[in-house]
């Protein structure tokens, strides 16, 4: 990306004003959020020295802020996370013993360079292209299939983006976009479909030492006409806004769940990037499923350190992925 788009959303009665710069790749910690893509936010309560305070955070916008951080994250050129992935979704929530998936991944939107390693069922790596399974019985990696992603016609997007959820992505949302896609992605939501996005109140929080915003959101399934309700669905609606490319990026939003599933999360967010550090989704049909006994929970710890991760078959050993070092939420259905 070069050059300075500037983009301005309405938010009800106040406005988002962003300014995005070129991309500036940096070393990060690891599970910590730092810049890999500059951007330069209108100054505001969060823009400040030292620990925010809960004054600081009255004075913000939940819906200018949410705005802000959907931006922020599509336009990220590489990702990579550390994700659990939890279909127990009872047991989860009452504190119990479960048996997630875990995975950690990476995607570089601008050379297509993807690896991952999960453990889901089956312990898999991809590398290079070449997807490995690890063989309990030969007690050895085995190679398996071809795990490339390609795009440049919609069903190598489709294939990608099947790919890269659960892997690189819960699925939900999106990276590796244009500031203009991404504006457009995001005035779609709003305007298409009011009253998809809903924020709920800001919080303080902390962890390792640093200290974060907690931001909730529903993206809520909504009623449009003729007996039909669509909740995932309105992402991908929302995505044709931004044209033919949205029949071959990559990582298509909204291809987690069911159509009609309603995703209720929290972000951590870095109040210097905007950027989520950690976020936490749980995912179900709220009318057909109000206790989430069949959806799942998402866990996404983000590393944005502006590079893919790299797994090489250890000839001997099976090895385990990472996941979120962050502690469970547990989100409760709200419906």
């Amino acid at each position: 990306m070069s050059g300075r788009v500037r983009v301005a959303l309405a938010v009800g009665a106040s406005a988002a004003l962003l300014a995005t710069a070129g991309c500036s790749l940096t070393t990060a910690v690891p599970g910590q959020a730092s810049v890999v893509t500059s951007v330069e936010h209108r100054p505001g309560p969060l823009d400040r020295d030292g620990p925010l305070t809960d004054a600081d955070l009255a004075a913000v916008d939940p819906d200018a802020l949410l705005d802000e951080f959907l931006l922020t994250l599509f336009t990220q050129p590489v990702q990579h996370v550390r994700m659990e992935t939890v279909d127990e979704v009872p047991a989860y929530l009452a504190g119990e013993d479960y048996g997630p998936g875990v995975t950690e991944g990476g995607f570089d939107f601008r050379t297509d360079e993807y690896a991952y390693h999960q453990l889901y069922g089956f312990n898999t790596l991809c590398a290079d292209g070449v997807e490995y399974l690890w063989d309990d019985f030969d007690q050895e990696w085995s190679e398996s299939s071809g795990c490339a992603v390609s795009g440049g016609n919609p069903m190598a997007s489709v294939e990608a983006s099947l790919q890269l959820t659960g892997t690189v992505s819960a699925g939900v949302l999106t990276a590796g976009l244009t500031p203009d896609e991404a504006d457009v992605f995001l005035r779609a939501m709003r305007q298409e479909h009011p009253g998809f996005l809903q924020p709920g109140p800001l919080a303080l929080a902390e962890h390792d030492g640093r200290q974060y915003v907690r931001l909730p959101v529903v993206f809520k399934a909504l009623d449009v006409g003729d007996g039909k309700r669509y909740g995932m669905q309105l992402f991908n609606y929302a995505f044709r806004a931004i044209g033919e490319r949205a029949k071959t990026h990559a990582l298509l939003p909204g291809t987690s769940g069911a159509s009609v599933s309603q995703v209720e999360a929290v972000f951590y967010l870095d109040p210097t990037t905007r950027l989520p550090a950690y976020a936490e989704m749980l995912i179900y049909e709220p009318v057909d499923d109000p206790t989430a006994s069949t959806g799942s929970v998402e866990r996404i710890e983000y590393l944005w350190d502006g590079t893919v991760p790299h797994f090489a078959p250890d000839p001997q050993t099976p090895l385990e992925p990472t996941g979120p070092s962050w502690p469970p939420e547990r989100i409760p259905p709200t419906e």
